[in-house]
């Protein structure tokens, strides 16, 4: 399929059919112990829980209630350490951990190294006075950037703001409109007074008529080394903000997708090609993917006018840097503050401008990793977390996307709080408010274990060798049959051999196992027959009338469902008469000798 949709979902026809015979349970205990998930269930619930992992580590840390939870689950060592904070932040600061909480209306930081506290210091700006949805906080080094206000008589208007490091700085009131902030990030540039700030966020839509969007997703930019304006009333504020539209659109309905959930950063040597992967919903509930470069986003910015402004632009354009230890002309802030949206809107990286894809579920969290596979490509996968517990896994692939699988992590359907990728170790930590997943990204053990499924499922952490689907990242050395798009006869090790005379009958029988799914029979990888749900049969027959020198050779029944694709039944049909032939040569005795070739010409002269 092209861009438009899915191409299938794994694990979710499975879990359909076995759901139906009563199994569904026991499934899910035989898929986690295969595919070697584990958990951590917190002492307690948490209501407002918040996760750290180091990358490339097995440990994980949550905050909760007056507590910091830790737990390794590679050795199984936990601890827990008392507070009296709703801890909002755990994240990597200098040589240890920041740790932040509300303090009873007293924000609270402290810092934490090899599990010594420091002394506890003013939190205000990076934890919140109570845990509000509305927070991001982001650590670059000794740089804290937050969306927390410093105090709770400064009024409800959210801003960005600059809390430690090169001087506070805050966004004026104006530039925002009721904002929900995403996610935010800092990209170095050639030069270092270059280096940027992005954030991502939603805002109201200024234009409030019936037919207009309520909200806006948008993008935002920000120079990392702004030293504020050289007034009294901009000293204190960022001088170089500009913000965009982020426009993901299906070009085929023109819906719309105008509300932006989460964000994923793909970094690149270039940060030109450094990516941004959208996940949006819309009004209906659907989901689609857009993809940006920021070197389309830094190009919009750079080049476009801004909206609703007709002079002269001043010699420091509207949100350009400016060199080490410098500040922003006056003129330059005054227009940016009263103008800043740039015209040009930021549209997804594709050719056609259009969405990786669309469908209608509602996802809420989306993280993207790339796996080299078994035929040396590198693939992307996205991990989608739906609204009812469950994880989609999506490849890239040169066609379109495909979902090769679903996990129902926590079987309560309990929201996923936090997702968590750790690309070194091929993990996911998917976290709700009571428990902790680590998943491997590379569950090759959940497929049938035949090389057809293996390679039909088009997993690219999974590839067909020494007669098991194994993952690529068990021996790099060992050859895999992966991604490449294999003929039957590619898997020809686990087909039975099934001998049959000629001009014989023969019934090729395939068990259905789900009325959702169609099933459809090879002949030498030639499609010959499809048995779907208006076939009321209780298997999928096809039978040879008069078995030819034509009939023989390899036959897979291959069931779809939801565009996941698996082998249920290989058979190679073989001459019996040639087969005798070939085994018995030593043995067989002149009279047999006679008989059997007798029947062979026989069976010539017919053909």
């Amino acid at each position: 399929m092209g861009k438009g949709g899915f191409q299938g979902s794994c694990a979710r026809g499975l879990l359909r059919r076995l759901d139906q015979e009563g199994h569904f349970e026991d499934f899910w205990e035989e898929g986690w112990g295969k595919g070697g998930v584990k958990e951590y269930t917190f002492p307690r619930s948490e209501k407002y829980p918040v996760f750290y992992h180091k990358e490339n580590s097995s440990a994980i840390y949550i905050g909760g209630e007056g507590k910091l939870y830790y737990y390794d689950f590679a050795t199984y060592e936990n601890y827990t350490e008392d507070n009296k904070n709703y801890l909002t932040l755990v994240e990597k600061y200098g040589d240890g951990l920041l740790v932040c909480g509300t303090g009873a209306c007293a924000p609270t930081c402290w810092n934490l190294t090899q599990r010594r506290e420091s002394a506890s210091w003013d939190g205000r700006g990076i934890a919140p006075f109570a845990p509000d949805s509305n927070t991001l906080v982001v650590v670059d080094g000794h740089d804290i950037y937050s969306t927390i206000k410093k105090s709770q008589q400064n009024g409800k208007i959210p801003r960005f703001r600059r809390v430690r490091g090169g001087g506070e700085l805050y966004t004026s009131d104006t530039v925002m409109q009721n904002p929900q902030f995403v996610k935010a990030t800092t990209l170095r540039h050639e030069e270092p007074h270059q280096d940027k700030i992005y954030y991502f966020f939603r805002e109201d839509n200024p234009d409030k008529s019936p037919e207009a969007p309520r909200n806006i997703s948008r993008v935002a930019q920000l120079c990392k080394e702004d030293k504020g304006g050289t007034s009294s009333l901009s000293a204190s504020k960022w001088t170089t903000f500009l913000k965009a539209s982020l426009i993901c659109v299906d070009p085929v309905t023109k819906g719309s997708f105008n509300w932006l959930q989460d964000v994923f950063f793909v970094p690149a040597s270039n940060w030109r090609h450094s990516k941004v992967y959208g996940l949006f919903t819309n009004t209906w509930g659907s989901s689609a993917v857009c993809v940006y470069s920021f070197g389309d986003i830094d190009n919009v910015f750079r080049t476009s006018k801004l909206k609703g402004f007709n002079g002269p632009n001043p010699e420091i354009k509207p949100g350009q840097c400016v060199s080490s230890g410098q500040h922003t002309p006056s003129e330059t802030f005054k227009i940016a503050d009263s103008h800043p949206e740039v015209e040009d809107r930021v549209e997804p990286l594709s050719p056609t401008r259009s969405p990786l894809f669309h469908n209608k579920h509602r996802y809420q969290k989306i993280g993207v990793h790339e796996v080299t596979a078994g035929d040396g490509r590198r693939y992307n996968v996205l991990y989608l977390a739906t609204d009812k517990g469950s994880i989609h896994k999506v490849v890239e692939l040169p066609d379109g996307v495909q979902n090769i699988m679903e996990l129902q992590v926590f079987p309560k359907k309990d929201p996923i709080q936090s997702m968590i990728l750790d690309h070194k170790r091929a993990v996911l930590y998917v976290g709700s408010t009571s428990k902790v997943a680590e998943i491997p990204m590379d569950m090759c053990g959940v497929y049938r274990n035949n090389c057809e499924s293996c390679l039909l499922a088009k997993d690219p952490y999974c590839g067909w060798s020494n007669g098991s689907c194994q993952s690529v990242y068990l021996n790099r050395r060992v050859a895999l049959l992966g991604l490449v798009l294999l003929k039957a006869v590619d898997c020809a090790d686990d087909y039975q051999n099934i001998t049959v005379v000629p001009f014989s009958r023969y019934y090729l029988n395939c068990p259905i196992e789900s009325h959702y799914a169609t099933y459809n029979w090879y002949h030498n990888d030639s499609l010959i027959k499809t048995c779907n749900t208006t076939h009321p049969q209780q298997d999928c027959l096809h039978f040879i009338q008069n078995v030819s020198h034509l009939h023989y050779g390899h036959y897979v029944c291959i069931s779809e469902e939801d565009g996941f694709k698996q082998a249920l039944v290989k058979e190679r049909l073989v001459n019996q008469l040639r087969f005798m032939s070939q085994k018995g040569q030593a043995t067989m005795t002149f009279g047999s000798w006679l008989q059997l070739l007798l029947m062979v010409v026989l069976v010539e002269l017919f053909h």
